[in-house]
């Protein structure tokens, strides 16, 4: 099965140079998050899609990503309302600010996670907020390709780099909120594994290249990098990480709480996990009063059926019943997700998971409103090339062909293309995607010229 989606015509490989030369292009990942989770150098050629298809991507992005931010800022007048709202748990958002940019900066930062079914792209996720994965990858991704493909002048294909596309929101930032040319990035080495890494002064390297003066800090580093409790040097902050995340890792966000306080302005703000609650994704799918025709006709359009779980009454395919009943009807027709999560953490497809195991999850997920149901996308396959022989068994061919399931993921920062990062299975392989959680391969997807 294929998709016209995908484009009808063979991949562009003229200008593609010899296999040794792509190879040593792709060791640039070597300074990327994710290259001490799974292997670099294993796919031979980048996802190619016709422009129309790779603009699709954003235009509908950008459409949903601003029904989930007014349904979200709609729900409740403030911070402590929206999280009631959501049903939220207060502690897990802990460093709101107390400024305009609280609310302005909550969407400049996304990255939806789309599947390709028959009739086109569904929007099965967004994350919203500025520690989403993958962004250094993709511009390493993107400047691999760009080299493999002979340069920017001979490679068949656009490439974005989400690096400095990020950079020109922070540029904006500076204007905006005049403060000083300066970005303090946040985050921990703890992500990546504790292994050294470049990660984080790459990204300082390409503020600095903009006119920025930047540096990374650890949060034990905070306040004394800041300046603290004087004035902070750094007015303006990349927020670097997830309060799930960094609670796993046992940091403590006073140094973050104080760095706020003192005038310190992160982006992508605090609201903006709130807006990624995957709850409100349900909220846009059931459909709100304010929303006109062509925004039902979008979420229709390219939103899985999706709703929260609890004891209620729905419609799906023209049926209503009971939701719990619905889902233990059908459960080859859906997937359970909690509302929040990463990495593809206690997903339960349903057509995957064992009868037991899958009444056991509805009933909790139903008792404690804290899960979305979606509709499953049947995803259409899309052929890569990898390196190696398709056996395994020796050496073989420099190359083999096999399908794989692809997520794609467009970054949208300040609602401009960032770039389209992809992720897969290895052939042969079944599950959900996730580079963290079943050790998907990362690449990323570029419009054909």
């Amino acid at each position: 099965m294929s998709t016209p989606w995908y484009g009808a015509g063979a991949p562009p490989l003229g200008s593609r140079l010899d296999l040794a030369t792509v190879r040593q292009e792709l060791l640039r990942l070597d300074d990327g998050e994710y290259a001490h989770v799974v292997p670099s150098g294993i796919s031979m050629r980048p996802v190619f899609l016709p422009g129309s298809s790779y603009d699709e991507l954003f235009t509908a992005g950008r459409s949903l990503l601003r029904l989930l931010r007014r349904a979200l800022l709609e729900s409740a007048p403030t911070p402590a309302g929206r999280i009631a709202a959501l049903g939220a748990d207060e502690a897990m958002y802990p460093l709101f600010m107390d400024d305009p940019a609280e609310e302005a900066y909550a969407t400049c930062i996304a990255r939806p996670d789309v599947m390709v079914g028959a009739s086109g792209p569904k929007f099965v996720e967004f994350n919203i907020g500025s520690g989403i994965g993958g962004v250094v990858d993709t511009s390493l991704h993107s400047a691999a390709w760009t080299a493999a493909f002979g340069g920017a002048h001979r490679a068949p294909f656009r490439a974005v780099d989400p690096l400095t596309v990020r950079d020109d929101l922070f540029l904006r930032a500076v204007r905006d909120l005049a403060v000083k040319p300066a970005v303090a990035i946040v985050g921990t080495l703890r992500d990546l594994g504790g292994r050294p890494s470049r990660y984080f002064e790459l990204q300082a390297e390409s503020l600095r290249r903009r006119g920025l003066d930047a540096e990374f800090f650890e949060p034990e580093e905070l306040a004394d990098g800041l300046g603290l409790p004087a004035d902070p040097r750094f007015q303006l902050g990349l927020r670097h990480f997830t309060v799930l995340e960094w609670r796993e890792h046992g940091i403590d966000f006073a140094p973050v709480r104080a760095a706020l306080d003192a005038g310190c302005k992160l982006i992508a703000s605090q609201t903006a996990y709130l807006i990624a609650n995957k709850k409100v994704l349900g909220w846009i799918s059931q459909g709100l009063p304010w929303m006109t025709a062509q925004d039902r006709d979008d979420v229709e359009r390219y939103l899985p059926w999706t709703r929260v779980t609890g004891e209620h009454t729905v419609s799906w395919r023209g049926t209503t019943k009971p939701l719990p009943e619905l889902l233990l009807c059908a459960p080859e027709e859906f997937v359970l997700k909690p509302a929040i999560g990463m990495s593809g953490q206690q997903v339960l497809v349903g057509r995957h998971c064992p009868q037991e195991e899958w009444r056991r999850a509805v009933a909790a997920a139903v008792a404690a409103e804290d899960h979305i149901v979606q509709e499953y996308v049947e995803p259409v396959p899309y052929l890569m090339e990898f390196a190696g022989s398709a056996s395994g068994d020796g050496p073989g061919a420099d190359t083999y062909e096999a399908e794989i399931v692809p997520v794609f993921s467009p970054f949208l920062f300040d609602g401009q293309d960032a770039g389209c990062m992809v992720r897969y299975l290895p052939p042969r392989d079944r599950g959900i995607v996730s580079v963290h959680g079943t050790g998907a391969l990362s690449n990323v997807a570029f419009a054909v010229r």
